[in-house]
Formats: C-alpha cells, structure tokens, sequence
C-alpha cells in the first residue's frame, strides 16, 4: 500500500512541476518590461558607425545600424520587444558591421538591449545611454 501511496504522489505531482517549468515567459524568461525601461530611451554602442536605437509611446522605433537609418514599428510580448521592419537607407557603408538591421526582436535586462536575429540567435548589444 505505501508504494502505491508513493507513486500516486508522483503521478499527481508530476504535471505540476513541469506545468511550473512552463509558467517562466518568453525565451528570455524575464518579466514584460516596463515602458520606463525602454519608452525615449536610446540604446547605443561605441562600436564603429555608432549603432543606436531608440523607441517611442506610439509603437515605432527609430536608430541606426551605425551607417544607416533604421525606423518601423515594435510590438511587446511577453519579455521581448518584437521589431517589425520599415523604412531604411541603404547607404553603402565600408569598415562598418551593420548587424543591427538584421534585428527582429530584442530584450532588455537593466541598461543592456541584447538584439536577436530572426532565427533567434544573438547578434550583439546595446547600452541604455
């Protein structure tokens, strides 16, 4: 009887823990960031070109990859700030790495914007100035 007890425990326990796995968030697992955190914030890099981003309370961003214009729209989910892509120069710009662009999201943890490629790789960082 006391196995049975025991393995009833774990058969009702079971999903549970790993529901509680799921509950974390995003990919990043942090919370939904505050507009504090990013609403006329510019994030930028001493980097080559001086990559930059900014966002605005109307749902757009704006910046550069360090050679050129960046604008389009950004919506928030969850941790992540999903960026949807809309004008853009395309100035040819030599000694200057522009992996900004390729930015589709990006999250923020403290003063550090890490930016994300479209398969979900990290493509490099920004600091809140």
């Amino acid at each position: 009887m006391i196995r049975r007890t025991n393995a009833l425990a774990l058969l009702v326990a079971a999903p549970a823990v790993l529901l509680a796995g799921c509950a974390s968030g995003g990919a990043g697992g942090g919370e939904t960031p505050a507009p504090d955190d990013y609403i006329g914030v510019t994030f930028s890099s001493t980097d080559n070109g001086e990559p930059r981003l900014e966002f605005a309370d109307d749902g757009t961003y704006s910046g550069s990859d360090g050679c050129n214009g960046l604008r389009g729209d950004y919506t928030v989910d969850g941790d992540t700030i999903v960026l949807e892509p809309g004008i853009s120069t395309l100035k040819d710009c030599k000694d200057v790495d522009d992996w900004l662009r390729n930015a589709t999201s990006v999250q923020i943890d403290g003063d550090t914007l890490t930016a994300f490629a479209e398969d979900g790789s990290e493509i490099g960082t920004l600091s809140r100035d």
